[in-house]
């Protein structure tokens, strides 16, 4: 099975430790997936998404900085994960973050990469405000 990598980066208008509880806080995670958030989030915790359809496990929390996890679609072949690395900037103006994704399925890549900015980016945007405005 041919396997590829995403890239993809994002700005929001909060501070950059506003925008890392975001994937780490399970309060916050429920408020943008609409409470289908069940998550461990510590070094070795494991994460279940939208009724299981994404599921995986943290390998290291650098708490403002950089999050590692294993990731997968419920429907990859059994035991396919993905390594997925966000990494956090301050921009002085925004926060950013910067998704390496690796070891993709290719027929996921589409979906994977829209569903980034559906169900994350543009979620935590509209339901925190972090998408206009200013800090």
């Amino acid at each position: 099975m041919k396997r590829t990598d995403i890239t993809l980066k994002d700005s929001f208008k909060c501070c950059l430790d506003d925008l890392f509880q975001c994937f780490v806080n399970p309060d916050k995670m429920r408020a943008y997936f609409n409470g289908a958030a069940d998550v461990d989030p510590r070094e070795s915790g494991k994460f279940s998404l939208l009724g299981g359809a994404i599921s995986g496990s943290y390998l290291e929390i650098h708490p403002s900085d950089r999050i590692q996890m294993h990731w997968r679609f419920k429907d990859w072949p059994a035991e396919m994960y993905s390594s997925v690395t966000l990494t956090f900037k301050d921009t002085g103006t925004s926060a950013e973050v910067t998704l390496s994704q690796v070891g993709v399925p290719q027929y996921s890549v589409e979906q994977i990469k829209s569903g980034w900015y559906k169900y994350y980016f543009n979620a935590i945007k509209s339901r925190f405000g972090y998408g206009s405005g200013t800090l």
